[in-house]
């Protein structure tokens, strides 16, 4: 009785957990209003069905159903009513971070091309895959690579250091040419400060003496001839541009003189610094190259070497494969529970298949059975003998086996599985009508002789698997125990199989609900 009412509170809470998924689930689904929209692709990239669509970064539904259309392929997506979606919206296929889950994204489009009805085709757009990233990479890598092999070839043959040795050489020369050549320039700054003061001081007489000139000119002209007055005219215009403009050129030259003065005494200090900081800055950079040609440091053997490009580019792609088998990838979560009428064995579990490829998967779970493990062993005497009395309780076992496709024909397939089956060493064979209907066969707990009170010959189970289209729910029916008449029975049972899409969608399901 108390193994039983263990037994009996582990399945309700397996069903418990199971029930609740399927009741948000359906919430999910049904308890709103949808308004069905599809669109066409030439690649998909991914895109599975149950994955999300998103409107402006918000999820709004998610993708229905995924079929080809002759060259095409069909995505049927639902969208919650009230979502604003306009006939010229637009549908992309986007990627979840370097994971590489895929979602349908929807421009929506603009209010003035009229709202999409129910059933509406949307235009398709560019797909955002993670392959572009690694691609973009390796584009990057093999530039780089053709740069580096230019700056080698222009090191290699002494390019950039004749540059440098040029422009060291002018510098010095243009600092030669201000030393030797200062007196000569101070001596001139003079003159033309002499030759400033010498017109301010005369050039008002001049003018002066012009007009004066040209009064007298006036006067003499009593013929008005028409050339003398002409003359006149011009040297009265010269005058009155003179008297305008002479002082403001004057100020102008005495600024002018000022400044280069400045520069040459007072600046002299700052003029030498700056040229002694270029002097070594060419220093420093004749250093480096040297040391870079020579292969020193990071720099110099990534420009000399080509090893450090090689590793650099196994870098990029070992990290890029195990993300590209990720995405290749898909799991499934099992909840499940069985029924053996002949060994009386009841069981319950929770599991996961991990599919790296199409013709290989990985299955693990946590069974309970009800007569997993022996409680006690008692020697019974009687006058017929001495008999070995055994009792079973609850009992946590594992389930850990590796599978592989031996042949595949249409959709027929035959698989192989080996491992542990419930903590014992099994092996199976299953025949695959289609991919939700097939016959299972299973031998384990081989070597279950050595143990009291068991039968000689191993437990083989053969029975129908049946799940669902587009729903997570399956059952399994069949014969228990096949090899021994004293457990000979059926077994039955029904669980529930949800894959990474459906996974996300209730997650994501879930995190919505108030």
């Amino acid at each position: 009785m108390q193994t039983t009412f263990k037994v009996g509170l582990f399945v309700l809470f397996i069903a418990g957990i199971s029930a609740f998924l399927i009741i948000t689930f359906g919430n999910t689904d049904f308890r709103q209003e949808k308004v069905f929209y599809k669109t066409y692709f030439d690649n998909i990239a991914g895109l599975s069905v149950g994955a999300d669509v998103q409107v402006k970064g918000v999820k709004v539904g998610r993708v229905e159903n995924i079929e080809f259309k002759d060259t095409k392929i069909k995505v049927k997506f639902s969208v919650k009513k009230g979502i604003p979606i306009y006939k010229n919206a637009r549908a992309y296929i986007k990627t979840y971070g370097l994971m590489g889950d895929k979602y349908l994204y929807i421009d929506a489009g603009t209010p003035d091309a009229g709202k999409a009805k129910n059933g509406d085709t949307l235009l398709s757009g560019k797909i955002y895959d993670t392959d572009v990233v690694f691609d973009s990479a390796q584009k990057v890598a093999s530039k780089l690579t053709k740069t580096l092999d230019e700056i080698n070839k222009a090191i290699g043959e002494d390019r950039l250091k004749n540059i440098f040795e040029n422009i060291n050489k002018l510098i010095l020369d243009i600092d030669t040419l201000v030393v030797e050549n200062r007196k000569e320039i101070k001596q001139s700054l003079r003159n033309i400060k002499e030759i400033t003061q010498s017109l301010k001081e005369n050039l008002p007489q001049i003018i002066e003496r012009i007009d004066k000139v040209a009064k007298n000119l006036e006067d003499i002209s009593s013929e008005n001839k028409d050339d003398i007055r002409e003359l006149i005219a011009n040297l009265k215009e010269t005058s009155k541009v003179l008297k305008e403009k002479t002082p403001e050129v004057l100020a102008k030259i005495e600024k002018t003189t000022k400044d280069i003065d400045d520069v040459l005494s007072d600046k002299k200090a700052d003029l030498k610094e700056t040229i002694t900081n270029i002097k070594k800055s060419t220093k420093d950079l004749k250093e480096i190259l040297a040391k870079i040609n020579q292969g020193k440091g990071t720099l110099g053997k990534l420009v000399n070497e080509d090893e450090l490009y090689v590793k650099t580019t196994k870098g990029i792609e070992s990290i890029s494969k195990p993300f590209e088998i990720l995405n290749k990838s898909e799991f499934d979560i099992v909840l499940f529970s069985e029924k053996h009428t002949g060994n009386e064995d009841t069981k319950g579990g929770v599991g996961g298949i991990f599919y790296p490829s199409n013709d290989t998967y990985y299955y693990g779970a946590l069974v309970a059975n009800s007569n997993g493990a022996i409680s006690t062993k008692r020697e019974i005497y009687t006058d017929s003998g001495t008999t070995t009395e055994i009792e079973r309780n609850f009992g946590l076992l594992v389930d850990l086996q590796y599978a592989k496709r031996l042949i595949k024909s249409g959709s027929k397939e035959i698989w192989f599985r080996g491992g542990l089956k419930e903590s014992s060493a099994g092996i199976g064979l299953d025949f695959y009508y289609r991919n939700n209907i097939r016959l299972t066969t299973d031998i384990y707990r081989i070597g279950r002789e050595v143990e009291v009170g068991e039968p000689e010959k191993p437990q083989l189970d053969i029975g129908f698997f049946y799940k669902a289209k587009n729903r997570p729910f399956f059952f399994r029916i069949g014969g228990s125990d096949l090899l021994n008449d004293k457990y000979r029975g059926m077994f039955f049972g029904a669980g529930f199989m949800f894959r990474e899409d459906y996974l996300k969608y209730l997650v994501g399901a879930v995190s919505s609900v108030p």
